[in-house]
């Protein structure tokens, strides 16, 4: 039923949507030009001025615009194009316009709009018959007069106090020093004046103020302190409005004195606005409000036009007089001193005009557009919908030309309704707080982003691009409190590039991703939870409950854990340190993840007080294309609208072939609460379907945030990124049909230590449960039952959490038409306790599709093996540069191993027994455990590979001992000397250009004896006569032993194209370790 009232009040919304915006879709296929205005008042257009623009008749023309701000609340009438009406006055078009900055009487008072993103406003003038024309307003009969008031306001912005929301401040003042402001008065004015101020006090004790005019002290009055802490507030407002006795002279000096007794408070003045009395029957030429309870009559004045203009949509002419209510104003003037508009240019309506049926819309800049439609290509070739939209045509046809964020949001609301299509918006470039580009140098306000009213809370300032999602009729309002709360309709995106490269990178991310998303790996099964120490272990507990509801609805994923105090940490010069949580998190990352969830403190460019994350680190680390969606669940990593900064979410956004592929991230200070709520929600969304598809990230993030709605507090979280992306999670599934005791010929289903058993599966479809009659690839892993493992209370007191079990089997095989089988032997190191373990399997088909599953299943005990294995593993092992070469000698310290292990019984991989581990011993160094690189092949337990990085040689002989142990507790040790001769020093092995000859480009190949060292490559070309054309650099970051991935194209040279002949070239790789160098030169031969 309740389905039923909302497609109802969905189909009658859209009826009366495209009634009242019928007429503009004409309208829009109409040639329309700009113009602005910076102050209100009547303004004329000649016949001959209209001519100029294609006009001819000044009948029909019609002026177009909004008073001040678009409204935040949506409606109907604000999709449309208001008209104003006008007046011929001897060939000539006058009309009454409203400013950028507005004023509002309201009950003996008057309120002050400044306009947050503009101080110009812009009008829209076209051609329509008829005009709509002002009318006469009826003369009264009351004879009631008294005052009206112009009201004259002055407002400076010039810092915003916490770099956040969208009030700006005028310049400071300190206790002792006084602010002073001057106002010119009229000298036909009559009456006391009004007088109001609104003050800002930021200071740790109460701010006392004393205001003075034209020297005559007026008003005292205090501001309470703030308070000394990090997330207090920022400052304190007072509102003042008094009265000021009749003045003789014809100016209002305001002089405002600040004392307090904090030596660094400070005092800001937000405006200062002065009401100036006239009589109703003696009005000269301006601008006037009532401000009094009773209607009073006005006189028309002679010689002057005198309009009512209380609302600018309907003005009407007084004839005579006419009688004003309260809040209303009218406006005198001469139609010969009438100022002419004399400037327009030409404002695109083509996006009201066309029907944009697209699921995805990107808003970008002009000077992102060649990346937007790159990407909306890329997109549509996927079969989504995508339509790339400049950012000027949406003001020009939806903010009448005006720079107002609203009109975003209106043109998507119209597009929206209109073709019930739209899922998603990207906002292609960053936008900041400053909309007025008020600071200098700062990073560009590229494509504009809503900030709250509120400048002052740290707590409940915000910049969101939620806003944009408010498309239903009355939303938008978005008060910030809990009452103020509204569901997005769509996903919101944003990728805060400042320039084409940055751009660039985004985009080659996002279709090498899409791309190559079903590239062989089962990263994208893996998930970490990054957790913070200390506060009680709040950090770790969150961690913990989101992992359980994993575990316990999602167990196809594995789980890594990266809790902080888990880790050893090292006191130094005051603050800790943990370098073996900075590896932890780097080597996790490198391995790949599909999802990297951050929980506890951090700031910009940090996470956590022990710097386990900094941004200056992540240029260290490698490249790697298995991209993690990067949650962080902490405060302000994600500040994406500063123009000052960068933040670390930025960082990992752009930077080429590493970092995130998209983040769920917060720009300001939060709860931990707050955080929590909202993890919860998208760790319960994020492997959501929709009509058995998964759901994309601008799905999961719309429903993340409806479905943890907490007032101003969590709307600062943001996903930046493409919301269209899918997460590069397996199409299909894998499910274990029976598992069969091979002993005793029968199906079972618990696992026992030494029993060998036979799994058998298919690969399925999630929809239908249909067999996938494909051939393929696959892993199958059977974990132990989960460990419980314990912190080492650093900052908090020791608490434990549940780890993935131990790894019993691992193995990689092959299935044909859709089915497969394996023989696995369950070793005697298992925890013989009866309990849930997981048994997980990770597919690849020959066309590139993937499938996972899983399966929970018992195990422990030991089962009556007749297995007799008294031999140890069989080891056929080698060294080399590269695996699979066989090698004694190196100019390298860091090398590979490999090697072939079979034995009857299998090779043990559990570490439940720490003397029957995978070990490496290098000369006298501590043993290294392998027992994670190690997979039983070709469907069997019985015969496999191990291949592994072996670091930490040294100069000259290394003797090396690889020890192995099968299931049943036999085994094997072998010995190797590794030579090392030549390791001092980088050197380049081989090298070649191909293809040689060329015509195109050249391409590079290098190898070299420093693998796993951040490299610079530089690559220099000359002409047999010794001049360069060509020079360029890389750096490497953990570099493998072998580079392929530099090429020289001549053609991207727009002045050094090579002619035909022979050229030289030089390479020089440098380390950063210890500086050395190599060069190497040859011949390249372009054809």
């Amino acid at each position: 039923m309740i389905r039923r009232r909302n497609i109802l009040a969905r189909a009658f919304f859209g009826i009366l949507f495209f009634f009242l915006l019928g007429n503009h879709f004409a309208f829009a296929q109409e040639q329309y030009f700009k113009f602005p205005v910076t102050v209100e008042g009547v303004y004329k257009i000649s016949s001959a001025q209209l001519n100029a623009i294609g006009i001819s008749d000044i009948r029909n023309i019609s002026i177009y615009g909004n008073a001040g701000m678009l409204d935040q609340k949506l409606d109907s009438v604000s999709l449309g194009l208001r008209e104003i009406p006008v007046q011929v006055i001897d060939n000539e078009l006058y009309f009454f316009l409203e400013g950028p900055h507005t004023v509002r009487a309201i009950e003996n008072t008057w309120t002050y709009h400044h306009h947050h993103y503009t101080d110009t406003l812009y009008y829209l003038i076209g051609s329509k018959t008829p005009s709509m024309n002002i009318l006469l307003e009826p003369s009264s009969t009351n004879t009631s007069t008294g005052s009206v008031y112009q009201i004259l306001t002055k407002k400076e912005e010039t810092i915003n106090i916490l770099s956040s929301g969208r009030k700006w401040y005028g310049s400071a003042f300190n206790s002792g020093q006084a602010y002073n402001m001057q106002f010119d008065l009229p000298a036909s004015r009559q009456g006391d004046l009004l007088l109001q101020s609104q003050v800002m006090a930021q200071s740790l004790q109460t701010a006392n103020f004393s205001l003075s005019v034209n020297g005559q002290s007026r008003a005292n009055f205090s501001i309470p302190s703030i308070p000394n802490s990090i997330y207090g507030i920022k400052g304190r407002e007072e509102n003042l409005l008094i009265q000021i006795p009749s003045q003789s002279q014809n100016t209002l000096s305001y002089t405002l004195n600040f004392q307090t007794a904090d030596v660094n408070g400070t005092a800001y003045i937000d405006y200062i606005s002065v009401a100036i009395p006239f009589s109703s029957n003696n009005l000269p030429i301006g601008i006037f409000h009532h401000l009094g309870d009773s209607p009073i009559v006005i006189t028309k004045p002679a010689n002057l036009k005198t309009w009512k203009v209380s609302n600018m949509y309907d003005v009407k002419e007084v004839e005579s007089n006419s009688l004003l209510s309260n809040g209303e104003k009218v406006v005198t003037f001469n139609p010969q001193n009438t100022p002419s508009i004399n400037q327009w240019t030409p404002a695109a309506q083509n996006l009201r005009n066309e029907s944009i049926n697209s699921t995805l819309i990107i808003i970008s800049p002009e000077a992102l557009l060649s990346e937007a439609n790159r990407l909306a290509n890329h997109k549509n070739s996927l079969g989504i919908s995508a339509r790339v939209v400049r950012l000027s045509e949406i003001f020009d046809a939806f903010g009448y030309g005006s720079y107002d964020i609203v009109a975003i949001r209106n043109f998507l609301a119209y597009h929206y309704h209109q073709s019930g299509q739209l899922k998603h918006v990207l906002f292609f470039g960053k936008g900041t707080f400053d909309y007025k580009r008020k600071i200098t140098g700062g990073r560009p306000n590229l494509v504009p982003s809503y900030s709250s009213r509120n400048s002052l809370n740290p707590l409940a300032t915000y910049s969101s691009d939620d806003f944009f999602g408010f498309l239903d009729f009355g939303q938008g309002e978005w008060e910030e409190s809990t009452a103020g709360d509204e569901s997005m309709k769509i996903g919101v995106g944003r990728i805060p590039a400042i320039n084409l490269s940055e751009a660039r990178e985004a985009v080659n991310k996002i279709i090498a991703y899409e791309s190559r998303k079903n590239l062989a790996g089962d990263w994208k099964r893996r998930i970490a939870f990054f957790a913070d120490d200390g506060d009680n272990n709040i950090h770790l507990n969150d961690a913990e409950n989101h992992a359980r509801f994993l575990s316990e609805n999602h167990p196809e994923y594995i789980l890594e854990k990266i809790y902080l105090d888990r880790y050893e940490q090292i006191r130094s010069a005051g603050r800790q340190s943990s370098p073996q949580a900075r590896e932890a998190l780097k080597t996790t990352v490198e391995e790949g993840l599909l999802i990297l969830n951050y929980i506890g403190h951090g700031n910009e460019t940090t996470l956590t007080a022990e710097q386990v994350f900094q941004i200056s680190d992540f240029r260290d680390w490698p490249e790697n294309e298995l991209l993690p969606l990067l949650v962080t669940a902490t405060c302000e990593f994600g500040r994406h609208d500063s123009p000052f900064l960068r933040s670390g979410a930025e960082e990992m956004l752009f930077a080429p072939n590493k970092g995130a592929i998209g983040l769920l991230t917060t720009g300001r200070p939060v709860f931990s609460s707050i955080n929590f709520a909202l993890n919860k929600a998208f760790i319960e969304d994020v492997f959501q379907e929709e009509n058995g598809e998964r759901l994309d990230l601008g799905e999961i993030f719309k429903r993340t945030k409806n479905n943890s709605l907490n007032g101003a507090f969590n709307r600062n979280f943001s996903l930046l990124g493409d919301p269209s992306l899918k997460l590069a999670i397996p199409d299909l599934n894998t499910t274990v049909k029976e598992i069969q005791d091979v002993q005793l010929e029968l199906s079972i289903d618990t696992l026992r230590a030494m029993q060998q058993v036979r799994i058998q599966g298919e690969i399925q479809d999630p929809m239908t449960g249909a067999k996938i009659m494909r051939f393929g690839t696959f892993n199958l892993e059977i974990r132990d039952k989960k460990i419980e493992e314990r912190t080492l209370g650093d900052e908090s007191t020791p608490t434990s959490f549940l780890e993935e079990g131990n790894v019993l089997f691992n193995s990689e095989g092959v299935f044909t038409n859709g089915e497969f089988d394996i023989d696995v032997f369950i070793p005697q190191n298992i925890d013989y306790d009866f309990g849930e373990g997981k048994l997980r399997i990770f597919a690849i088909l020959d066309d590139g599709l993937e499938a996972m599953g899983a399966n929970n299943i018992t195990i422990g005990g030991t089962a009556a093996s007749n297995i007799i294995d008294t031999q140890g593993p069989e080891v056929n092992l080698k060294f080399g540069y590269e695996y699979g070469e066989d090698l004694s000698q190196f100019k390298a310290y860091n090398i590979k191993l490999q090697a072939e292990l079979s034995d009857e019984s299998g090779i043990n991989i559990s570490n439940n027994n720490l003397g029957q581990d995978i070990l490496l011993y290098i000369n006298d160094q501590e043993p290294i455990n392998l027992n994670r690189f190690y997979r039983s092949t070709q469907n069997t337990f019985k015969q496999g590979i191990l291949q592994a990085p072996v670091s930490g040689l040294q100069e000259g002989a290394n003797q090396i001992i690889f020890e192995v142990w099968d299931n049943v507790g036999n085994s094997t040790t072998v010995q190797r000397e590794v030579i090392v001769d030549g390791s001092q020093r980088i050197k380049i092995l081989e090298n070649i250009t191909y293809p040689n000859p060329t015509s195109e480009l050249s391409k590079f190949k290098i190898k070299h004896n420093r693998p796993g060292e951040n490299l610079m490559l530089q690559v220099r070309v000359f002409t047999l006569t010794g001049s360069e054309i060509f020079k360029a650099s890389r750096r490497y970051v953990m570099a493998d032993y072998l580079l392929d991935d530099f090429e020289w194209n001549f053609f991207h040279s727009k002045t050094n194209y090579p002619v035909k002949g022979t050229y030289i070239y030089e390479l020089q790789l440098t380390s950063e370790l210890d500086n050395t160098m190599d060069r190497k030169s040859g011949k390249i031969i372009i054809k």
